[in-house]
């Protein structure tokens, strides 16, 4: 290959080096809903940094005058680049001695996950117990109407296996079974402190997306707590591997899939804005938000509130075990008015997920 060939190749792979890191800096600027492509080129962001990187090294040599662009371009998406990673040497340990912890848990369809794995429900009766946080918060919950050995009512298990005396289950849709008794779904909130009021928004009728949220009285103060699981892409392995092998049929399927989710999620995360607005107490919003932190739907969600992970959390911070390394997707958002103290991915196998915990106290300078 000549040098001018090889030249020009450089420069094409540069040109799209920027437009694909620019797309993903882009949406953090936005509103939602956003375009559903900015978002797709925020999945990539991290990967897309690091490119850029690649980039400025090699223009150095070659014409600075390149290089000295793509710093500045780099530099313009400084809103994901403080957002991806968390800047601390370690995770804060999270810890009860001050304040309180709160835990929030996908637990990947509580029924299917308890039908298919042998052990699970005594893996993840033992993660919740070892762990036991003083607010748990779980979405893709399921419970029934019987309690028997072997389908049990969750909400009354958990209650009594964790001490948490007070909950609150959205019940979002139900399945009568054959058998006479139904699964009832959707997201709970477990606590040891009493709850003041409750209640949930419906984010989404047909795809049975909803906001739940408990006024938890902790000490003299009250704290509104907010959980929720926004759409997901419902991909399947095969539309995955099909990035690997190239299938017109699996592509067309995957990227409406992409489109229909960011678009879907969009909408759900400005009406769960508006409920986080309204709130008449300090706020804590945690779950499954289904989307990275380049992104419109986290900003629009997250609005003024603390990203946990960011004040005392260290790296990429996966919450996501499927896929990709840098798939942060599970957040916990706290009040400027409470202090986070700590914050901690658990990386233990009971879900798709892992749980993410955080200690949160009152500010001590009383703000």
């Amino acid at each position: 290959m000549s040098k001018r060939i090889f030249h020009i190749v450089l420069l094409c792979f540069t040109l799209l080096v920027w437009a694909g890191y620019g797309c993903g800096a882009l949406v953090t600027y936005l509103p939602s809903p956003a375009p559903w492509w900015l978002d797709v080129a925020g999945l990539a962001f991290p990967y897309m940094f690091f490119l850029m990187l690649i980039c400025i090294v090699i223009w150095l040599t070659r014409r600075w005058q390149l290089a000295l662009i793509s710093v500045c371009i780099l530099l313009c998406g400084w809103k994901g680049i403080i957002h991806t990673w968390g800047w601390h040497w370690r995770n804060e340990a999270v810890s009860a001695e001050e304040g309180f912890t709160l835990m929030s848990f996908n637990v990947n369809d509580f029924k299917s996950m308890a039908s298919s794995w042998q052990h699970w429900r005594e893996d993840f009766d033992h993660i919740l117990y070892f762990h036991n946080a003083d607010i748990i918060c779980l979405q893709e919950f399921a419970t029934t109407d019987l309690y028997s050995q072997d389908e049990k009512n969750n909400v009354l298990h958990y209650t009594t296996l964790l001490q948490k005396p007070y909950a609150y289950f959205t019940n979002d849709f139900q399945w009568h079974t054959p058998y006479g008794y139904t699964w009832y779904f959707g997201n709970i909130i477990l606590s040891k402190f009493p709850f003041v009021d409750t209640g949930k928004l419906f984010l989404d009728h047909r795809h049975h997306i909803s906001m739940a949220y408990a006024d938890v009285r902790i000490g003299t103060d009250t704290v509104r707590i907010i959980t929720t699981h926004l759409q997901s892409f419902g991909l399947e392995e095969a539309e995955v591997q099909g990035l690997k092998d190239p299938n017109p049929e699996v592509s067309r399927r995957l990227l409406y899939k992409l489109r229909k989710g960011y678009q879907l999620r969009e909408h759900q995360a400005v009406m769960a804005a508006r409920l986080v607005r309204e709130s008449p107490h300090p706020v804590i919003v945690c779950g499954d938000l289904n989307t990275t932190p380049v992104s419109a739907t986290y900003f629009t969600v997250r609005g003024h509130l603390q990203d946990a992970f960011l004040k005392k959390g260290a790296g990429l911070g996966r919450t996501y075990t499927r896929y990709a390394p840098t798939l942060r997707i599970d957040y916990i958002f706290v009040d400027p008015r409470l202090d986070v103290k700590g914050f901690e991915v658990l990386h233990i196998r009971a879900s798709d997920h892992y749980p993410v915990m955080a200690g949160i106290d009152q500010r001590s300078d009383g703000s």
